[in-house]
């Protein structure tokens, strides 16, 4: 089989200037003596730039651990303390990072002020957020989103997170609990909540938002005009972010790219043959392994864990906006997660699937099988589920995955 050259977008190299801002917020606030959250689960990041909170994301630490090599020492370290191993890698780095510093991917956490979580992404943050508080004996703080049924909105977007409509009732507890949140941050920081600051950060978070459904809706385009590789930093700007100036200019700036190249109608590889959605979180070891099939000429037009971190705002209704974001693939029925995917599938017009399971992630990985059978079902869409923990390698390693690849891509000829 002839290897294609891959053409990056160029996403990554516009990232660590980013990232470099973000750090260099985080430094000033430090210095300024600025109280530290430890967040489990990314929503609502814009209230961090309200209260010039330093906004710490464990997840994110760890991925970057595991991007940089360091992840497998660290997790053996995690084992030593007695943990066992179906847990979340996130888990094992950040509190491998906190035992053995020495270990872990520099620059560290700071130490935190306070820890939050929240349930709407994933079950397990709860328990994170205890657990780190109580190492620090920190104060934790818990947000009560609610679940979504689908006599709740009907239907959503996984992209825009726009409903059919939202039952006024589990909309006002939602934003009761964000003014909350308030309250909470008020008695953090010692200041009164700043609206007219609020406006403007949802002003950016506005902007932002429509940058990155944009970027989204243009990956599907044929040819598909990015690799994975140049989206892996998207979680983060999405997630973690979302109402940075920083974050817009990078979202703004890999639209230009995105764009230039799919009015040229090029490709990221020079002809592709098969269009595939990737599921699941990214193996963040060895993205390389996207770069792998591109070669062959399978493109990824779709990537639903990646939508996650998407949300259409409107800064004109802050708190609504803010709340209509928890209808998420991890926290609605299965019947609504299933047709927004399978409608996005439709419309990327896929050959294939890859569906990433993750053994220490039980959110993920217990909607592979639905969606595997979904897809075929529905739109006749074969699959591929791969065993893939986010950040340590050696639990399947790079070679034996590419060896279903090979297999998978071979069945769609």
């Amino acid at each position: 089989m002839q290897k294609q050259k891959v053409n990056l977008l160029g996403f990554g190299k516009l990232f660590g200037p980013t990232y470099k801002k973000h750090l260099e917020r985080q430094n000033e606030l430090i210095e300024k003596k600025r109280p530290c959250g430890w967040f489990f689960g990314y929503h609502p990041s814009e209230l961090n730039y309200v209260f010039d909170i330093v906004n710490i994301f464990p997840e994110q630490y760890s991925a970057y651990c595991a991007s940089r090599g360091d992840s497998p020492r660290m997790i053996d370290d995690y084992y030593s303390m007695g943990y066992g191993p179906f847990l979340c890698d996130y888990f094992k780095c950040s509190i491998a990072a906190i035992d053995k510093p020495e270990l872990a991917t520099k620059p560290l956490m700071p130490r935190p002020d306070f820890t939050v979580d929240h349930h709407s992404i994933c079950f397990g943050h709860r328990d994170m957020a205890e657990i780190h508080a109580r190492m620090y004996g920190v104060k934790r703080y818990s947000l009560a989103f609610p679940y979504i049924r689908k006599e709740d909105i009907g239907s959503f977007d996984d992209i825009t997170k726009i409903t059919e409509w939202m039952d006024k009732d589990l909309l006002e507890y939602t934003i009761q609990v964000l003014r909350d949140f308030v309250t909470f941050l008020e008695e953090v920081t010692g200041e009164d909540f700043d609206d007219d600051k609020f406006k403007s950060v949802m002003k950016v978070s506005e902007e932002t938002s429509r940058y990155f459904i944009e970027i989204f809706k243009l990956f599907m385009s044929k040819p598909t005009p990015g690799s994975q590789i140049d989206l892996a930093n998207y979680p983060f700007i999405g997630f973690f972010v979302h109402g940075s100036k920083y974050g817009l200019d990078y979202v703004k700036n890999c639209y230009e790219l995105i764009k230039e190249r799919v009015n040229k109608k090029e490709g990221v590889v020079p002809e592709e043959k098969f269009r595939l959605m990737t599921h699941g979180i990214m193996p963040w070891h060895t993205l390389s392994l996207y770069n792998y099939l591109e070669e062959s000429g399978a493109t990824f037009p779709l990537n639903p864990y990646a939508h996650c971190s998407a949300v259409l705002h409107d800064s004109t209704k802050p708190f609504e906006s803010l709340a209509r974001r928890v209808s998420t693939f991890c926290n609605v029925e299965h019947e609504l997660m299933l047709d927004a995917l399978i409608k996005k599938a439709k419309d990327a017009d896929l050959d294939g699937a890859i569906l990433f399971e993750n053994t220490g992630c039980r959110i993920v990985s217990g909607v592979m099988r639905p969606i595997k059978k979904a897809l075929y079902e529905e739109l006749g869409i074969p699959s591929l589920i791969v065993e893939a923990p986010q950040c340590d390698s050696r639990a399947m390693p790079p070679e034996r995955m590419k060896t279903q690849f090979d297999a998978f891509i071979e069945s769609l000829r």
